[in-house]
């Protein structure tokens, strides 16, 4: 659960065969400085011996005021997607300025005892400038941006509101899309204000079997000691598309109904760790090893394996688990490697149920909540009360839900980062509360009426307004006073968020 920081971007640095280059191009700070180094050796990635993806290259790499980190290689072919060839890299994300060094240990000839350096100066283009999110250390159940300010992560994985094949992020990318339908699927989500995107790294069976196959072969026959560099090379273009464009990409390493969870260790460590190498390195990455873990998975598993996964976790990006419906596993929550909860409050539950999964998830560890799944899209009033429900239960972020713009609009406005799950100070109505006590209340009154807000120990004017969830326009309503219990009434039966602030 450290504080999570570093960063990356995508410009390569072409380096020569001498053992002791320079690079010449400056890598912007948050970017990614990819390093390409040439075996004296062909190998065949789709079916040679040796097996080059069990082949070991190792950087040391020292950032400019000493920081040390051991970064691992990978091979890719000949470079540009095809299985044979001679190419490893390793990629450095480079969150400081000034001069990086890096030297290197194989026992592949060729790719030991090398050395070299890069500049970084200037800064990323665009959000991730700011830097990779992490846990914000002063309110740990929150985000931030490593050089920025407190972030509300909103997702839509599931998006029956959209037309096909656009519903499901995670099919992002399914060799069965091109690349106008990824570029159909991120304009989506963007004009949604959607800052984060959920993505398979694995699947076979989830969503109708629309798979994502990383390794040589199809969904139903491949070779799992091997991986495809060409759909490899895809999913660096479209991480590199989603940080240009401002979007968190989370990516999922195995899915649910796909069994991966009774595949090898050998096999799925070798997934994760080639993962890692190719794209820890970008800022805007963060991990979860599996989506409803119980289905395949023992806790003995997940430890071991999300243990694993941060070994070969360099840059600190953040890791996390999605469970099966119902409050994130008590047994997981205090766990060393676990940064973040991913909560699955149900897709069929009221919002009642979801704010209650919220508040008692949350509760186990001081770790950000995202609220991952709890509705599948449509945009209607049910999904909108369930997405300020887990708000409102102090959740970090949100994976589904509906009527984004206006709360993207709203989390904009307000220091959710410092406030915390107040409903025992409505003593009146349908409403759940998040406050900052003495300066700042959000009242969500989710079925409109009449609502009791107590101020008793609170002191000052506050200023008061009906914030709308479905277009974010406002309403002002009557100042309240500090000193004791006060009453406001929607403007209407539907629900609203009353917004007392000082």
């Amino acid at each position: 659960m450290a504080n999570r920081a570093l960063s990356s971007t995508a410009l390569a640095v072409f380096i020569s065969l001498a053992s002791s280059v320079a690079a010449h191009a400056a890598i912007p700070q948050y970017g990614t400085a990819e390093i390409p180094l040439t075996a004296t050796s062909s190998y065949n990635g789709g079916s040679g011996t040796p097996n080059p993806f069990d082949l070991v290259l190792t950087a040391q790499v020292t950032s400019p005021s000493g920081r040390r980190y051991t970064v691992d290689g990978f091979y890719d072919g000949d470079g540009v997607g095809g299985s044979i060839g001679r190419i490893f890299k390793f990629r450095v994300y480079a969150d400081e300025v000034g001069t990086w060094r890096w030297t290197t240990t194989s026992t592949v000839a060729g790719l030991g005892a090398k050395s070299g350096t890069f500049d970084v100066s200037g800064k990323l283009a665009g959000f991730f400038g700011a830097g990779p999110i992490v846990e914000n250390p002063t309110r740990p159940r929150t985000f931030q941006q490593q050089a920025g300010g407190p972030v509300f992560l909103r997702a839509k994985f599931l998006d029956k509101a959209a037309t096909a094949p656009l519903q499901y992020s995670h099919t992002m990318f399914a060799e069965s899309f091109t690349d106008a339908n990824r570029q159909a699927l991120l304009t989506r989500h963007l004009g949604m204000q959607l800052n984060k995107m959920n993505v398979y790294v694995a699947n076979r069976g989830d969503y109708g079997n629309v798979s994502t196959t990383p390794w040589v072969g199809t969904a139903s026959s491949n070779d799992k000691q091997r991986f495809d560099l060409k759909r490899w090379q895809m999913f660096d273009a479209w991480v590199v598309k989603m940080r240009d464009a401002g979007m968190v990409t989370n990516l999922w390493f195995f899915a649910d109904d796909s069994g991966f969870g009774d595949l090898p260790d050998a096999d799925r460590q070798r997934l994760l760790r080639y993962g890692m190498a190719r794209l820890s390195g970008y800022v805007n990455t963060m991990f979860t090893l599996a989506l409803e873990w119980q289905e395949g998975w023992s806790t003995t598993e997940v430890n071991t394996h999300s243990n694993y996964l941060q070994t070969w976790n360099p840059w600190a990006r953040m890791i996390g688990i999605h469970g099966l419906t119902g409050d994130f596993s008590s047994v997981l929550a205090p766990a060393a490697w676990l940064d973040y909860m991913q909560l699955q409050g149900g897709n069929d539950a009221s919002a009642a149920v979801i704010h209650t999964r919220g508040l008692t998830s949350r509760a186990l560890a001081a770790k950000p909540l995202i609220q991952e799944e709890h509705g599948m899209g449509y945009e209607d009033k049910l999904h909108r009360q369930r997405t300020w429900a887990a708000f409102t239960a102090g959740a970090a972020g949100v994976g589904t839900g509906s009527y984004f713009v206006p709360l993207a609009t709203f989390v904009s406005r307000v220091r959710f980062e410092r406030m915390d799950p107040a409903d025992t100070l409505i003593t009146s109505g349908n409403a759940w509360c998040l406050a900052e006590k003495g300066v700042a209340y959000v009242v969500y009154a989710h079925s409109g009426g009449t609502v009791k807000v107590d101020l008793t120990t609170a002191t000052g004017t506050f200023v008061a307004e009906w914030f709308n969830p479905r277009d974010a326009s406002t309403t002002a309503a009557v100042a309240a006073t500090g000193g004791g219990v006060r009453s406001y009434t929607a403007p209407t039966s539907d629900d609203w968020v009353l917004y007392l602030h000082k």
